[in-house]
């Protein structure tokens, strides 16, 4: 019986297990149930991702939808895009019009089984798992498809603290899925290369091959295309401009691709390889540009036009419109040259005038004032600085860039250096139209929009001697003749505060007809000529011409004293140049929506009504041809050799503050200021400081470009009308005379004409002394004498 028992016990016991067996089948449920509640946790996790938990899946509704903020693009009267608008630096375009070679580098570096996976490639992941993770290879490219990154690119990620990859990696992949249902592949594709990011605040292929190659996508080489794609990988390391030899490289790679997945040969991939980058960079936003400060005036004339006719429902930042403009991009480019390659020997003649001294020396006030105003000291005002804090601050070194030679130029300056820098650079503008039309052609607001912003076309200084011209206009309209006489001598108008002009060359002697006082400019026969038609008929006819600002109606009117911007008066010239009748100008053209619907249309300029007769502009236009062929613009034909017909006027203000030129064609009316933003910073002296060597430099390097061209025929090559007959002989006479010619024999013979102490003009507003009479006592012999010695 015992045995018994004790057989079956043997029988039933088993063997016993190992301690290493007992841990390795305990380790084994430990993992089968670990991966089991892992899998439930990740489906857990993902329903909730997917039902919203973490923020709303797009709905495919939503992805029906799809809008991206999309630049307003800004065009020339030729064709070239010159400015846009945005909030993401965007442009559209279809497929057909990406290079193949954009779209072989993408698919071979980016998702070689784009077209055969549904949003999600497991397969790649697992490569991606082995190669990059365990292998440490990049070069296979990253686990997301395309269409993943798109639902990035789309919706970009938030922030969920340490859930944060997870989320969004769930939310990209539920969101691709959709987009797959939703679009084609094709138009995942073109989704993808109109969004992606490239660095420097540009989105989608077109913006970037304009910016670093200055050509559309369609034109892109495969070396090109595998530049822009390699930078996705990661677009500030892979900055063609910013690291070159990184972006080889990446770029390099990226062919090697191309090469394996037979989108190129062997012995294509190697030639492209051995390529240099060839980068064109152009950048094009709101403060680059061929026309910076047009673009802007584009954009203040565009917003107000929308506001008025559509209200808030159509934005110029996001909803991609097409703005035509009238400006010339080539006419623009000869302007921009001949603007910076003067101001750069002008600010360089600056500089060596002053030495090493300030130009506001003895007046503090003038630094003071643009320290104070400066944007790092009212910064740190706001910040609650006190004023020697703020100087302790602004008097550190720091890196910035300034303008150098016309170029920017990184320097580690102070702030207080950097406002002294600033207070010293002479600015300038230039603004070209044609007269027919009043078409802008040429718009240059300053030397550089991104360092200087106030816009000297539009900004008011006064004008000096080219306001001459409306002074001798209003005196051919009320009866003077070109060959009328008028005494050079200095007076003393005692009802204007014993007022007394005088000639920039001090000479007070003779007479002067009256073309010749405006080919000379001469200063005290214009007071003469404003005093004897009075101050408010000059401003009435300039009025017509063109100038809208309040005009002063005193005497020193006619010596340029009024403060007017370019914009006017170029304006005002075109009453010159059309004979007669003024033409409001005209910068835009059109407005279209993203899809050529027109949204306005500019009307044709208007004709102003006319500002004197023919016969009176015929008479002007023949002078201020005169200031061109030997007046105070001659060295437009003696060192720059134009030979376009032109006129024109020079003018140069109070002390050099400001220098003018404005002159005109048949085609083209343009003018020129060049001045400091401060007016009491100048050069000291008339030979640097006047209009004829500071403005008038400018339009004859832009005129020499000009006539060079053919496309433009109708600024360089074509005629004023001639003087009919019966007007010719009308101007022909001296400009100069030491002798009253008005005057016959005998007048001369006896003292001339009965003279008063004091005499008034038609409005009895001035009075004027003459100096004793010279020839009082002398005898009838010694004075023929005088007579024929002075003819010798």
């Amino acid at each position: 019986m015992n045995r018994r028992n004790n057989n079956k016990q043997y029988k039933d016991k088993k063997p016993s297990k190992s301690r290493g067996q007992r841990f390795r089948y305990w380790l084994l449920k430990a993992l089968i149930k670990l991966f089991i509640a892992g899998v439930a946790f990740m489906g857990a996790f993902l329903f909730l991702v997917y039902i919203g938990l973490f923020g709303k899946i797009p709905t495919t509704n939503e992805l029906h939808r799809i809008t991206n903020h999309t630049a307003s693009e800004v065009y020339s009267s030729d064709g070239e895009m010159i400015g846009k608008y945005f909030i993401e630096n965007r442009r559209h375009i279809e497929n057909q019009s990406i290079s193949e070679h954009v779209i072989h580098a993408l698919i071979a570096t980016e998702d070689s089984r784009f077209f055969e996976h549904k949003g999600l490639d497991y397969i790649s992941m697992g490569r991606v798992l082995v190669h990059s993770v365990l292998l440490g290879d990049r070069s296979q490219g990253g686990g997301s498809t395309i269409s993943q990154q798109l639902a990035k690119n789309l919706y970009p990620r938030r922030d969920y603290k340490f859930l944060s990859l997870p989320v969004n990696k769930s939310r990209e992949m539920f969101t691709a899925a959709r987009l797959e249902e939703v679009y084609s592949k094709a138009e995942i594709l073109n989704l993808y290369l109109n969004t992606v990011p490239f660095g420097e605040n540009i989105y989608g292929i077109e913006v970037a091959a304009n910016r670093f190659f200055s050509k559309s996508s369609s034109e892109l080489a495969p070396h090109e295309a595998a530049t822009l794609v390699g930078m996705l990988a990661a677009n500030t390391r892979y900055n063609p401009r910013l690291h070159p030899e990184e972006s080889r490289q990446r770029r390099n790679i990226v062919l090697k691709r191309m090469v394996e997945q037979e989108f190129l040969t062997e012995e294509q991939g190697k030639l492209y390889q051995e390529k240099p980058l060839e980068l064109d960079y152009r950048v094009l936003d709101h403060n680059d540009g061929p026309a910076p400060y047009f673009v802007e005036h584009i954009r203040i004339q565009v917003e107000r036009i929308l506001d008025e006719q559509y209200g808030d429902s159509i934005s110029i930042y996001e909803d991609g419109l097409k703005i035509y403009t009238t400006l010339d991009s080539r006419l623009q480019h000869y302007a921009n040259q001949a603007v910076k390659d003067h101001l750069v020997r002008l600010q360089n003649e600056f500089d060596a005038h002053w030495k090493n001294r300030n130009p506001w020396e003895g007046h503090p006030e003038i630094f003071v004032s643009a320290l104070t105003k400066s944007h790092r000291y009212q910064t740190l005002g706001k910040k609650g600085f006190t004023e020697t804090e703020i100087m302790q601050e602004m008097e550190k070194p720091v890196k910035m860039f300034i303008l150098e030679d016309g170029e920017e130029k990184k320097v580690e300056m102070s702030p207080v250096d950097s406002v002294a820098w600033a207070v010293r650079q002479l600015q300038a503008g230039f603004l070209a139209v044609d007269p027919a039309d009043g078409r802008v052609l040429v718009w240059v607001g300053g030397p550089n929009f991104k360092f200087f912003q106030y816009d000297h076309v539009l900004s008011k200084r006064q004008v000096g001697s080219t306001f001459k011209p409306f002074v001798y206009a209003t005196a051919l309209e009320e009866g003077y003749e070109p060959c009328d006489y008028i005494s050079n001598e200095r007076r003393v108008y005692k009802r204007y505060d014993d007022w007394s002009p005088a000639n920039s060359d001090d000479e007070h002697e003779g007479y002067y007809s009256l073309q010749g006082a405006l080919i000379h400019s001469v200063n005290t026969v214009t007071a003469e000529l404003t005093m004897d038609v009075g101050a408010h008929d000059v401003a009435d006819i300039a009025r017509k011409a063109g100038i809208e600002s309040d005009l002063p109606d005193v005497p020193s009117l006619g010596l340029g004293t009024a403060n007017l911007s370019l914009y006017e008066m170029v304006r005002a010239y075109t009453a010159f140049a059309n004979y007669g009748n003024g033409t409001e100008l005209q910068s835009l053209v059109r407005i279209e929506d993203a899809n050529g619907k027109v949204l306005y249309q500019a009307p044709p300029a208007r004709l102003r009504d006319a500002a004197f007769e023919e016969r009176t502009a015929r008479f002007m236009v023949h002078m201020l041809q005169g200031v061109v062929e030997r007046g105070t613009a001659r060295s437009l034909r003696d060192i720059y050799g134009i030979r376009s017909e032109l006129a024109g006027k020079t003018g140069t203000t109070q002390n050099n503050a400001d220098g003018w030129f404005i002159g005109f064609s048949p085609g083209l009316v343009a003018g020129v200021w060049v001045g400091a933003e401060n007016p009491a910073i100048r050069f000291r002296s008339m030979a640097l400081g006047q209009g004829a060597h500071t403005a008038l430099p400018i339009f004859g390097r832009f005129m020499q470009k000009v006539e060079k061209v053919s496309f433009q025929s109708g600024i360089g090559r074509r005629s004023f009308y001639p003087l009919p007959e019966s007007l010719i002989a009308e101007t022909d006479c001296p400009d100069y005379s030491e002798e009253d010619p008005d005057l016959n024999f005998f007048e001369r013979l006896f003292g001339g004409k009965k003279q008063k102490k004091e005499s008034e003009d038609t409005s009895g507003n001035r009075e004027q002394e003459k100096e004793p009479d010279e020839d009082k006592g002398k005898s009838l012999l010694d004075r023929m004498k005088d007579i024929f010695r002075k003819k010798d």
